[in-house]
């Protein structure tokens, strides 16, 4: 029977690398973390016991708030940079030219931080607003060139008469129409810029933009009307401001990401879903050619990634109104299933799982076949995963425990039992409380708050 894993603290006093020690070091990692990840490593086998950390202390030298382009566009629950930055900034687990992969991309916290490294960044994600807003990220753009092309769309978004809106959902629940039009001709002005690459950094500040001047509260994810103040609707009224104020933020960003670049990105498209990684020409991407994964996949009906995307992907023109299930239908954790796939009650090949789920079951059938689906979806991905890896390469997953129904719902160690049943070995278990990072809420009334998460790590066996 599987168990919570026991507790061990760690003081975080284990002495840091000094800079240059494995890797060579530059202003986006100053540090080398290879000294304190072996002593993690070193405990875990002597104890076998998860080891408590904080991510931010272990990463001091990298604040939390601005880092290049991570905050260009919002999203819930994203990865703390800081994990991803500890395991890259070494060349322990990969060498400074290999492969990283994220087949759980997101909008490319991974692959941000892994172009930053130098190294070669793979990427997957189903979510198209995720996936252009991590394109946009780690595409470079020439900063002296921008204002002439800013003050060109500002004249084409004055002469603009476009009055059709794209189909974004219950539109005139979230605009007032002086907002609705003046998004519409932004948009079409945008449509104007003919350089693809200047285009997309426009459509990301605007996409940031559109959910600002709605009425959606801005503290969730998940569109929910707030009301505002007489005074703060008419700022509302000012799209062209709010923009132009969005727009200044990001190029800062893509300013502060362009000096901290060592060399040119190579970014490599996975395609659009976990359970079969693509590499950028079609076809599956070849096998045993990632040295290293990290990914935080998605929980079981935790976040409505697409539901929360809803009024972007519609202005974007990804996914209107009748086009979002069908879109979160291919997600992997999704809340929603058939009634058949519900009544067929869902096994998965982890029997402690199996058994949890059967008690959920007896009080909620729907959410029972949620997990179960959940977890031999993620049992496809994880199959990718060790089809890719090289040999002796490593994977490591940032995941959460939750209750369903008042069972206690061991994400991490349901994954871990696939990852072991495939050959991988698990290296190390970390566990970091969670703050403020999108995750802190109660999902439904049958679940509960996720605080602290486990960062696994897995080694492909070399046989």
């Amino acid at each position: 029977m599987l168990q919570a894993p026991n507790d061990h603290s760690l003081l975080n006093d284990a002495p840091m690398a000094k800079p240059g020690e494995n890797r060579q070091c530059n202003e986006a990692y100053p540090v080398d973390t290879s000294t304190e990840l072996r002593a993690l490593f070193d405990l875990y086998a002597t104890t076998g016991n998860s080891i408590e950390v904080s991510f931010r202390k272990m990463v001091p030298w990298l604040k939390v708030g601005e880092r290049a382009t991570h905050y260009l566009h919002p999203y819930p629950a994203k990865l703390l940079p800081h994990i991803a930055h500890f395991f890259l900034a070494s060349e322990a687990l990969c060498s400074n030219e290999g492969t990283v992969l994220d087949p759980f991309g997101g909008t490319g916290t991974v692959a941000l931080e892994t172009v930053l490294s130098g190294r070669i960044a793979a990427y997957s994600d189903t979510n198209p607003l995720a996936r252009a807003i991590a394109k946009t990220k780690v595409t470079p753009i020439d900063i002296e060139i921008i204002q002439p092309k800013i003050e060109a769309l500002h004249t084409r978004f004055l002469r603009s008469r476009s009055k059709n809106p794209p189909n974004v959902i219950n539109i005139r629940k979230w605009y007032s129409d002086s907002i609705i039009s003046q998004l519409s001709r932004l948009k079409a002005a945008i449509e104007g810029e003919l350089d693809d690459d200047y285009r997309h950094f426009f459509l990301i500040s605007f996409s940031a933009t559109a959910r600002k001047v709605s009425i959606a509260d801005p503290r969730l994810s998940v569109p929910v009307q707030q009301e505002f103040s007489p005074t703060e609707l008419k700022e509302k009224e000012k799209v062209w401001a709010r923009f132009s104020e969005q727009l200044s933020n990001n190029i800062s960003r893509a300013k502060n990401f362009k000096n901290l670049l060592s060399s040119s990105p190579h970014i490599i498209d996975a395609g659009v879903d976990a359970r079969s990684i693509l590499r950028e020409l079609g076809g599956h991407l070849d096998e045993n050619s990632v040295e290293l994964i990290i990914t935080s996949p998605p929980y079981a009906g935790a976040q409505k990634y697409i539901r929360a995307s809803s009024l972007s992907l519609g202005w974007l023109g990804f996914a209107g109104e009748g086009e979002l299930k069908p879109l979160e239908n291919k997600t992997i954790g999704r809340e929603h299933l058939l009634k058949s796939v519900v009544d067929s009650a869902v096994k998965t090949s982890v029997p402690e799982a199996n058994e949890v789920i059967s008690r959920i079951r007896k009080i909620n059938p729907a959410r029972a076949a949620i997990c179960a689906v959940y977890l031999n979806e993620m049992e496809a991905s994880i199959i990718q995963m060790t089809r890719v890896l090289k040999a002796g390469g490593y994977a490591v997953i940032v995941i959460g425990n939750n209750h369903v129904c008042g069972e206690a719902f061991l994400s991490s160690e349901y994954i871990s039992s696939i990852f072991n049943s495939l050959g991988l070995r698990t290296k190390l278990k970390l566990i970091d409380e969670i703050k403020s990072r999108g995750l802190m809420t109660k999902r439904n009334k049958t679940a509960s708050m996720i605080t602290r998460e486990w960062v696994l790590v897995f080694q492909k066996s070399f046989n």
